[in-house]
């Protein structure tokens, strides 16, 4: 499904929301800690020249969601780091390099949630690349802007679950706690792991799409405003 497809759906869900009953809203400040991939067949295909290692990134940010009792819609905006880590051997000669972008994430989703908090969600985020940066260690050192080529922006589909419990039964705060997974459906372009184009033709005649991919643990605060609490019981 297209980026515009699920923003529309998301949209409309909302707008249905508001005009039967808005039961409550939801206010959030979270952090989230990811472990972080960029990936690529022709990477992938490279072998021991080009290989994969465990990336970590993070990002913080603020919620807004709306909830009619079990169903609920939200949107955030955060920034953070997507970091994609790689090793490999030439010549007998190890080294380590890294991708680290910068990005501007604009997550929209649909959550469902019991009386007792636990939570189920899905939906699709939009990245915009600020800064992507290059560096390599052992193997004639290096670091360099790498932006222009990378996409200016991409987009993830995501799914994740988790418990939203109060910490106190008289005050509307929440604690936060989930896990949230994500893979690209958008073309992030951008390098290798020697920090050459993907999209050299010389280099790569099959071209390849690159795919961000993340899994992380969330945690933050959520204040809710209910409207209807004694009828919605959530």
């Amino acid at each position: 499904m297209h980026m515009k497809s699920i923003i529309f759906t998301l949209l409309f869900s909302a707008i249905s929301i508001s005009f039967t009953a808005q039961i409550g809203l939801d206010i959030t400040a979270k952090g989230q800690f990811n472990s972080t991939w960029l990936f690529n067949q022709n990477i992938s295909d490279d072998g021991a020249e080009q290989d994969y290692a465990p990336g970590w990134g993070s990002h913080y940010g603020l919620g807004l969601g709306m909830r009619l009792g079990f169903f609920g819609i939200g949107m955030e905006t955060n920034f953070g780091k997507h970091n994609a880590e790689y090793s490999g051997v030439i010549a007998n000669q190890d080294y380590a390099s890294t991708v680290a972008l910068s990005t501007f994430q604009l997550p929209l989703f649909l959550r469902f949630q019991n009386k007792g908090g636990v939570y189920f969600e899905m939906g699709a985020q939009y990245n915009r690349i600020r800064k992507a940066l290059y560096t390599r260690e052992n193997l004639l050192p290096v670091s360099s802007d790498v932006s222009g080529d990378y996409a200016k922006s991409y987009s993830t589909a995501l799914i994740g679950f988790g418990i939203n419990r109060k910490i106190l039964k008289s005050v509307p705060l929440g604690f936060v706690f989930g896990v949230r997974l994500q893979y690209g459906i958008k073309d992030a372009r951008g390098v290798d792991a020697y920090g050459l184009p993907l999209d050299n033709s010389l280099i790569y005649p099959n071209y390849a799409k690159t795919r961000a991919a993340s899994a992380g643990i969330n945690i933050g605060l959520m204040y809710t405003i209910d409207t209807k609490e004694k009828e919605s019981g959530y």
